[in-house]
């Protein structure tokens, strides 16, 4: 990808300052608790509906077109308000929530509850693992969430185990990384939190999306059997292109 010979005062205003800050957010930093405790969700309500954020979260929902929840034990991890069911009109037998914050695991039960799904079990973690047996969900969900883990191939290990054997794994992720990813961040969210918050978001960026587009591939790759993976909106050009990437694989153990 591109990003990899981009001289570094280009680099930094698409992809974050990751020299200086790492990519491991630091819990004690004071942009960052300000980013955790309060700027985080008024930034993804504002960023994420009625805008270009919004259409790139929907290429992604798209993917679930292709599969069938009939029955399924599903587990979703990242929740968020669950608009990708608007694609797909099959129900589960019961729907598994894991997520890092308690407010999020209720709207996102809320939300399960509008499309017929009642029989909803909310977790809440603090880390990678997940508390829940081996082979025990016939389906994890993931949009937009594999980017924001740091810890990734523990975490990547974790949903294998938790998934049965040929079971799916179904999401979608942002093109980070990519050349359209990091313009258009640059051209929107990024002047958007500059304009509206006391933060270093140059910062945050390093934090928030430790993961590139291709390293995340790499590694579900590694660990799982592809079956179907989508470009978008440029199905046909490289990913530096591209604004989102979603997929299914399955689980071959």
């Amino acid at each position: 990808m591109i990003y990899k010979w981009l001289p570094y005062f280009l680099f930094k205003p698409l992809f974050g300052d990751r020299r200086r800050w790492g990519l491991k957010a630091d819990p004690n930093d004071a942009d960052f608790k300000q980013w955790s405790s309060n700027c985080y969700m008024q930034f993804y309500h504002d960023n994420q509906k009625g805008t270009i954020g919004s259409m790139v979260n929907h290429y992604g929902f798209r993917i679930m077109r292709h599969v069938d929840l009939t029955g399924k034990r599903v587990l979703e991890v990242g929740p968020g308000i669950i608009e990708h069911l608007s694609y797909n009109h099959t129900r589960p037998e019961s729907y598994f929530l894991v997520d890092i914050k308690k407010e999020m695991l209720t709207q996102s039960a809320e939300q399960l509850k509008k499309y017929g799904i009642h029989q909803v079990k909310m977790i809440q973690v603090t880390g990678t693992h997940l508390p829940l047996e081996t082979d025990s969900v016939d389906m994890v969900i993931t949009f937009h969430q594999l980017e924001h883990i740091y810890e990734l191939d523990q975490y990547v290990q974790e949903l294998k185990r938790v998934l049965k054997p040929s079971g799916l794994i179904v999401g979608a992720v942002p093109a980070e990384g990519g050349m359209a990813w990091g313009v258009g961040r640059f051209l929107t969210s990024r002047r958007y939190v500059k304009k509206n918050m006391p933060i270093d978001y140059d910062k945050i960026i390093c934090w928030e999306h430790p993961n590139f587009v291709n390293k995340l591939k790499q590694i579900l790759n590694k660990n799982f059997e592809s079956i179907k993976s989508i470009k978008k909106p440029f199905c046909f050009l490289p990913m530096d292109f591209n604004l989102s990437w979603s997929f299914i694989f399955r689980n071959v153990k």
